[in-house]
């Protein structure tokens, strides 16, 4: 047998104030949470070997990124604790060896790829790792290249990070950790915010690095696009191992065992859109939507919208699909009003025009990033923003035991974990009052139990008449919720003549 690459044994871990720093750099804690700690890891034992993948999964806040914290050494060198038991990554005590040596051993890939970026173009943020190591420019310009290559960003490299996608930027992340090609890769949630047909590239390229000897971790709602791949899977539960299973073991679980579990689909949910193609309409006339015409929309000289009739129906939710770069979290920005499109473009809801000041008092978003929404000092302030009375907060109590956030009402937002601060973002929206309701990947980090109680919530609002429309890549979501479905199509990709929005009935 190899010497393991990762080596965890009796490994205990709390964080000081109770803090779950999730999806990134963040070490920070509030007031609220500096007055108690809480155990978030309990008794880890982990072998992780060379040329081989090993999956952790589990439900949201059950430990999982605690897990690549302890490998990758901002736990504790950054996230601060009480650590115990031992924890070897290339044979060096993780706790014992200095951070900057750490990062000659691993890189890890975050849930939100924004927390891990330093410079504002795509190809100076894969050569940023190796200036500050000093390495020879032709060396650092070849390591960068090969990398978007294995990732497929070459075509991005000249691009500002500001102006792509959130799938696009799960890319570059990818890059960036690979620039260096690192013996040890931790990956957490890598397919949040990518499109299926990206999915399936991201399991071409760790096959890629499995055969080439790389260590691989990744920690993963999404578990299908792993079979045949992962070598040993992990399931976390309560900040402990609850199960392990050898990858073929794993992949073979009854559908009974596998929802017993509380985990996602274990085979590819995908089904090809329908031909049953429409613009939106039908003969119940739901015209006290949305409704577009000649809308078009423009990123200086590039025509990113150009859609001349849709009409998204109230008590109906609509998912919105599109390969990454599409151009769907800009049509979200021009219907919640954040955008305006260009001149002639008209926007109705319920029968009436509505400028972008009007849509914005119509409208709740629930962002990609949702950090960009957390305001309040406590859970339950935040979903009360905006809300008064005791039927408010009996109904913002309501919605966040349904979307299993209940005990959590007293806590800051920020030490959630990041499947926790995804559901309290949808808990803000479903308790707010509004005539249009926008998700952008609401279901990116949680498991299965969530993934359906979103969807239960969802599905309320339709039915109290709301237009619903959910920016999605998930097929489970889509298969679960989905009433319509909108593809999008780029306008580089569009043939004369076709539509750039298409409506299909699942």
């Amino acid at each position: 047998m190899n010497d393991p690459s990762v080596r965890i044994e009796h490994a205990q871990f709390s964080y000081q104030g109770g803090h779950e720093a999730s999806g990134g750099f963040d070490s920070t804690t509030s007031s609220v949470e500096q007055s108690h700690t809480v155990t978030a890891l309990r008794d880890i034992s982990l072998r992780c070997e060379p040329g081989t993948i090993t999956l952790i999964c589990g439900a949201s806040g059950s430990g999982k990124s605690t897990v690549l914290r302890l490998i990758n050494g901002l736990v504790p060198h950054v996230n601060e604790g009480t650590l115990t038991g031992t924890v070897q990554v290339m044979g060096e005590s993780v706790p014992d060896a200095p951070i900057e040596a750490l990062g000659t051993h691993s890189e890890t890939v975050f849930q939100n790829p924004r927390t891990q970026f330093f410079t504002s173009e795509v190809l100076s943020e894969l050569a940023f790792r190796g200036e500050n190591w000093g390495k020879a420019p032709e060396t650092i310009l070849n390591q960068a290249m090969i990398a978007a290559k294995q990732v497929g960003i070459e075509d991005l490299l000249d691009q500002e990070l500001m102006n792509l996608s959130g799938g696009q930027l799960q890319k570059v992340a990818c890059a960036q950790a690979l620039t260096p090609q690192p013996p040890v890769l931790i990956f957490d949630e890598p397919t949040s915010n990518l499109s299926p047909e990206a999915i399936d590239q991201m399991g071409e390229l760790l096959h890629t690095l499995k055969a080439a000897g790389h260590t691989i971790i990744v920690a993963e709602h999404r578990l299908y696009f792993l079979r045949d791949l992962a070598d040993h899977v992990v399931v976390m539960a309560d900040g402990a191992i609850a199960h392990e299973y050898d990858g073929p073991t794993f992949f073979n679980l009854s559908e009974d065992d596998r929802q017993a579990l509380g985990l996602r689909t274990l085979v590819d949910p995908r089904t090809p859109l329908g031909p049953s193609v429409h613009d939106g309409t039908d003969k119940r006339e739901h015209d006290d939507g949305l409704v577009l015409d000649q809308v078009r929309f423009s990123y200086g000289d590039k025509r990113i919208l150009d859609i001349d009739h849709a009409a998204f129906r109230s008590h109906t939710i609509t998912a919105i699909t599109g390969d990454n770069g599409v151009g769907k979290s800009t049509l979200a920005r021009v219907l919640c009003g954040l955008a305006r499109p260009a001149r002639g473009g008209v926007i109705k809801l319920k029968h009436k025009r509505v400028r972008s000041r009007q849509r914005l008092s119509e409208t709740t978003v629930v962002m990609q990033d949702v950090h960009r929404q957390l305001f309040g000092e406590s859970v339950l302030t935040e979903v009360m923003i905006g809300q008064t009375g005791e039927d408010a907060t009996t109904r913002a109590r309501d919605v966040l035991r349904a979307l299993g956030l209940a005990g959590t009402e007293e806590r800051h937002p920020l030490a959630l974990s990041g499947g926790q601060k995804q559901r309290l973002v949808v808990a803000a929206a479903v308790v707010a009052d509004k005539s249009v309701y926008i998700f952008d990947e609401p279901t990116s980090g949680v498991d299965y139990r969530h993934l359906n109680g979103i969807s239960a919530q969802m599905r309320e609002l339709a039915d109290r008449g709301a237009v619903v429309l959910v920016i999605t890549h998930d097929p489970e979501l889509i298969a679960t919720c989905a009433d319509q479905i909108v593809r999008m199509e780029s306008l580089d990709t569009i043939g004369t003549g076709q539509p750039q929005l298409s409506f299909h009935l699942p």
